[in-house]
Formats: C-alpha cells, sequence, structure tokens
C-alpha cells in the first residue's frame, strides 16, 4: 500500500497583501514569515512521517517550495515522494532540489493547458490537503476538501484564504475534531506540527471507519433483505403449493414489508458511498423500521387501489407481484415522501363539514344579461 499522499496548498506573495480581492491580492492578509514557517515546518514533519507529498508550482510566491524545502532538508528515503502536478507546457517549472536529489521527484504532467485542470481534479488522489495562506483557488480547494470528505489542515495564523477556511469548517460534522479544529489556529512550534500531522492521521481513520465501517453493514443488510423480499413475492406466484393453502397473499404483502426495509438501507448506503449523507450514519433499527413501513405502506396503498381481486395463480400475476416488489423498494427509498405523502392527507374531508349557524350564507347569484 502506497504512503499517504498529502497536497499541499497555498501561498505567501508579499506583493500581493497590498492588492485589492478583485486584483489578486489576499483577503484576509497572510502572515508571510510565520506562512514560510508552517510549510518547512510541515514539510519535514511529514517527511519524518513517511508521507508523500504533492505540489504545482516551484516560484517563491507558492508556499510549495518552502514545503519541499523541509521535506527535502529532512532527508526521505522514500524515493518518488513528492509528486509535481503541471498542466502540458513547454519548459517544467523544476523545483532547485530537482538537480540535487531527482530520485525524490516524480512529474505528472496532465494533458491539458489548463492548470486549473491538473490542480483541482489531483484533489481527489489525495489523502489530505494542507492549506497555508493563499487566495481564491486556496479557498476554493479547501471548500472542494471539506465537500469531499478529504482530511483537511487550515492553518489559521497563516492568514489568507487559509484562515477562511479555518473559519468554515464545522468541527464534528466535518471531519476535523474540535479539538484538531482548534489547534489548526495554534501558532507553529515543534509540539504543535506533530499535532497538526496526528490530526491528519486521524481524520483520515475516521473518514475510513465511516466510508467502511457502518456502511458495509448497510450494504450486508440492504442486500438480504432485497433478495429475500423479491424472493417472497415471486414465489407467492409460482410456487402452486403456495397458492392452493391461500398464504400466497400473506408472503406478497411481507414481501413488501421486506422490500421497504431493503429500500431504506439501499438509500444510506448510495447516501454515503458518494458523500451526500450524514457524517455519523443513523441507527441500523431506525433506518429498517421506517423503512419497512414506507415499504409496506406503499404496496398496501398499491394492493387497495386495485379494481379486480389479484389472482396470484393466474399467468398475468407475474407482472403484479414485480410492480409490487418494486413499489415496496422504491417506498423504502423514499420513506421521507412517504410518510410526508400520508400525514398530507385528509382522510376525512373535514373542510366540506360547516356548521350553517356559524358560516355566512352564500352570496345571490345576479341574473345573467
Amino acid at each position: 500500500m502506497p504512503a499517504p499522499l498529502v497536497a499541499i496548498v497555498g501561498g505567501a506573495d508579499p506583493g500581493r497583501n497590498h492588492r485589492k480581492p478583485a486584483d489578486g491580492g489576499y483577503e484576509p492578509p497572510v502572515d508571510v514569515a510565520t506562512a514560510n514557517d508552517m510549510a518547512v515546518a510541515l514539510g519535514a514533519g511529514l517527511a519524518h512521517r513517511g508521507y508523500r507529498i504533492m505540489v504545482y508550482h516551484s516560484d517563491a510566491a507558492f508556499i510549495e517550495a518552502k514545503a519541499v524545502e523541509g521535506f527535502v532538508g529532512a532527508n526521505p528515503t522514500l524515493e518518488r515522494s513528492i509528486i509535481v502536478r503541471q498542466p502540458l507546457m513547454g519548459t517544467p517549472a523544476l523545483f532547485p532540489e530537482e538537480t540535487t536529489h531527482a530520485k525524490l521527484f516524480s512529474r505528472r504532467v496532465d494533458t491539458s493547458d489548463e492548470w486549473e485542470v491538473s490542480f483541482y481534479r489531483s484533489l481527489a488522489e489525495s489523502d489530505g490537503v494542507v492549506l497555508i495562506g493563499g487566495g481564491y483557488s486556496t479557498f476554493t480547494a479547501g471548500q472542494v476538501a471539506i465537500g469531499s470528505r478529504i482530511p483537511v489542515l487550515a492553518l489559521e495564523k497563516s492568514g489568507g484564504s487559509a484562515r477562511k477556511v479555518w473559519r468554515s469548517l464545522s468541527p464534528d460534522v466535518d471531519l476535523p475534531s474540535s479539538d484538531e479544529h482548534a489547534r489548526m489556529a495554534h501558532a507553529p512550534a515543534e509540539e504543535t506540527v506533530r499535532d497538526w500531522i496526528n490530526a491528519l492521521d486521524a481524520q483520515r481513520r475516521r473518514r475510513y471507519a465511516v466510508e467502511t465501517g457502518p456502511i458495509r453493514k448497510h450494504a450486508l443488510y440492504s442486500g438480504l433483505l432485497f433478495v429475500l423480499a423479491l424472493t417472497l413475492a415471486l414465489a407467492s406466484h409460482l410456487v402452486a403449493a403456495v397458492n392452493q393453502t391461500g398464504w400466497g397473499t400473506a408472503l406478497l404483502i411481507t414481501s413488501t414489508l421486506l422490500g421497504g426495509g431493503a429500500g431504506a438501507a439501499i438509500r444510506m448506503v448510495f447516501e454515503r458511498r458518494y458523500g451526500a449523507g450524514p457524517l455519523v450514519p443513523p441507527s441500523l433499527a431506525v433506518t429498517l423500521a421506517l423503512g419497512t413501513i414506507a415499504g409496506g405502506l406503499a404496496g398496501l396503498l398499491y394492493l387497495v387501489a386495485q379494481t379486480s381481486q389479484a389472482n396470484l395463480a393466474s399467468n398475468d400475476a407475474l407482472r403484479f407481484v414485480s410492480i409490487m416488489a418494486v413499489i415496496s423498494v422504491v417506498g423504502g427509498l423514499t420513506v421521507e415522501t412517504v410518510f410526508r405523502k400520508l400525514l398530507g392527507v385528509d382522510v376525512v374531508h373535514t373542510t366540506a363539514i360547516a356548521v350553517r349557524g356559524d358560516s355566512p350564507a352564500p352570496p345571490a347569484r345576479e341574473p345573467k344579461k
């Protein structure tokens, strides 16, 4: 398994502190000296811990140059541990250390000439994103990392967009905990740098646990319930002995309950898989219970809506039981919609009931002209 890869993003150009944000200036200003110290210290700390780093430009105005300086200065032994991502261009922007430590560098040149393509796409490959100072692109990279649940380290004392991203983080909702979020605002020191890297490690473990722990249980239950629901639905039609004893309808209704539970679990798996659900998955028991109720109600509503009694032994019943199975699973998938719809149903149309004494008399109609 390759070593974790951390993207270093930011900038500390003193000239941009005096520009307006519309002209590429930093807002708030970047503490250039502190940002550079942070980059060197973090680069060295990541090298000592066996991490790899991903950088983009060697210009001194960008923070990557200082991070590479600290990383190489720590004498890492892992070859190709500095990944350089740059768009297709005539002359690569080389880091000074590439001439003396060529084995540490691995260049990955994108086919596009747009630096934004190389930059933003690379974040998805990283195991963490470090933000130091920087402007608009740094802020955008931070929001991409937060939204994609990539471990993020936004160093508040560096200023710039790193401070803005730090303020936008929601501890214990996003990946960083409250303690990790607070430590991101500490001044750089040897112990603080260790805490920052520990925070990246903890976020990686937390992210992996959320994606592969409870969600695996949801996926297992959703698969088993779906197969069982489909089996019972088909058995209510295909097994002749069941039809003869009158248990076909019972099996069909039971299949709608199981199908609803399967649909609710499938939805949770889908949301967690693509990062659309809550950071902490809800209780499996609650998920299955609500899905079972929604699937059963959806199936029963479809069943009672039939104008004729269903004969499960007939040749046309296969289509009917298949629709019932699909409706129950969809009911579990859209459990909130099902309940909102049911809660909005006026079972007794009370709007048509009015006490004559309390109701104004309707106005007399004028004769037509």
